[in-house]
C-alpha cells in the first residue's frame, strides 16, 4: 500500500472513530451514589437534597434484591416516556445492559417525589436478568411501594403528601410477561 493510501486509510479510520464516539450518549452525572452515576434529565430544585434522598432510596431498595453497590452503572431519572428500550419505543423503566444504564421515568403526577419511579423494578432486572418476571421475588415488588416511597421515618414531605395511603396499584408486576 502506498503512502497516500495509508494516509487515506488513517483519515477514514479517524472519521469512523469520531462518528462512533459522537453517536454515543455520554453520561452526565449529577452525583455518585452507591457506586453509580446518578443523572436527572431535568434538574431537581435542590441537587444536594436530591443526593441525600437518592442515597436513602438506594439504602432501602438495594437490599430487597441482595445488592449494595452498582459500580460502573448509571441511574437516570427522567420525566418523559420517550426512552427507547430494546424493541419498545417508550418505557417507564429500562435496564440497558449494553450502556449499563437503569433509566426510570418519574411519574407525571409525582409532585416532586422521584422515589415513586419504578427503580425497585429495574433493580430487579439488573440483579435477576429476568425480562419475563418469572422469579418469585417479583411477587413482592408491588407491596414495597409504601415502605420505599412514603411510609418510613423522615420520608420527603412531597412523597407523603402525594402518596400517603397508597399501598398498591403503583408498581404492578405482570408475572411471566414482559
Amino acid at each position: 500500500m502506498g503512502a497516500g493510501m495509508a494516509s487515506g486509510a488513517r483519515i477514514a479510520a479517524a472519521i469512523l472513530v469520531a462518528a462512533v464516539v459522537s453517536a454515543c450518549n455520554p453520561w452526565r452525572c449529577d452525583f455518585d451514589s452507591h457506586g453509580a452515576c446518578i443523572e436527572f434529565t431535568s434538574d431537581p430544585p435542590d441537587l444536594a437534597a436530591a443526593k441525600v434522598r437518592v442515597d436513602a432510596l438506594l439504602d432501602r431498595e438495594l437490599p430487597y434484591w441482595g445488592l449494595s453497590h452498582l459500580g460502573g452503572w448509571r441511574i437516570q431519572f427522567r420525566t418523559t416516556l420517550d426512552h427507547p428500550c430494546y424493541l419498545a419505543a417508550e418505557s417507564e423503566g429500562c435496564t440497558d445492559y449494553i450502556d449499563k444504564t437503569i433509566s426510570v421515568r418519574i411519574p407525571p403526577q409525582a409532585s416532586g417525589c422521584f422515589e415513586a419511579s419504578e427503580l425497585l423494578h429495574e433493580l430487579g432486572h439488573y440483579k435477576l436478568g429476568d425480562p419475563m418476571h418469572s422469579n418469585d421475588l417479583w411477587k413482592g415488588v408491588e407491596a414495597q411501594f409504601a415502605p420505599m416511597v412514603w411510609d418510613y421515618p423522615d420520608a420527603p414531605p412531597e412523597c407523603v403528601a402525594r402518596y400517603k395511603g397508597v399501598t398498591s396499584g403503583m408498581w404492578v408486576v405482570n408475572i411471566n410477561q414482559f
